[in-house]
């Protein structure tokens, strides 16, 4: 029988280790339901929506057994579409960037790409190496990206970012805070570029 917690604070740091000196990995917000997977001191050990697991304190949590009455209900709303996700992506501008974050106090670049794609009620993985993974995410050529398409950058053999092309040779992403970049003004950047992933059948899931 699966033990639960729920968030309840505005917002829950999640560490790596059962520790504040642990390295902040994720976070999680008000009134989100926890899987409990074992517990050290005042610590926890959860597991996400998302199948992300790391530590929190019990700080940020209130119990909630398997047998509460407290329960969800998921409202019908219209489906949403590309212009939508860049929408949500706009509002986010001017966050600044967090190592971890995925909430209105900072973004890191893959918990900025998960939370606007859960606004569109499309379920994306926490890190950018697994993002790239995602089931329906198609490569294609860069010469044939549509807005919302997602760019993947690599450094040395490892995957350490993401954004989200919104047209014009212009990405969105957290970098430093959320932002509107152009390609060919961060050179940098465009020279770490590894795949450039099709969104399109996410929307038709």
């Amino acid at each position: 029988m699966k033990n639960f917690c729920i968030v309840k604070t505005n917002v829950a740091n999640l560490y790596k280790k059962p520790s504040f000196t642990s390295e902040l990995v994720t976070q999680a917000i008000l009134k989100e339901k926890l899987i409990i997977l074992e517990k050290s001191g005042n610590w926890y050990k959860i597991e996400q929506w998302d199948k992300y697991q790391s530590w929190v304190h019990e700080f940020y949590i209130d119990s909630l057994d398997s047998k509460s009455n407290i329960s969800w209900t998921e409202l019908p709303i219209r489906k949403k579409t590309v212009d939508d996700l860049i929408t949500f992506a706009k509002s986010f501008i001017g966050i600044p960037y967090l190592w971890g974050g995925k909430s209105s106090y900072g973004f890191d670049c893959s918990g900025f790409v998960q939370t606007v794609f859960k606004m569109c009620g499309i379920n994306m993985p926490r890190d950018a190496s697994e993002q790239i993974l995602r089931k329906n995410l198609f490569e294609i050529d860069f010469k044939n990206i549509n807005i919302g398409d997602l760019l993947f950058f690599k450094e040395q053999k490892n995957i350490n970012h993401v954004a989200i092309y919104i047209g014009n040779n212009q990405i969105i992403h957290s970098s430093g805070s959320v932002k509107i970049e152009k390609l060919d003004v961060n050179k940098q950047l465009y020279e770490k570029l590894f795949k450039t992933m099709s969104i399109e059948s996410l929307f038709n899931e």
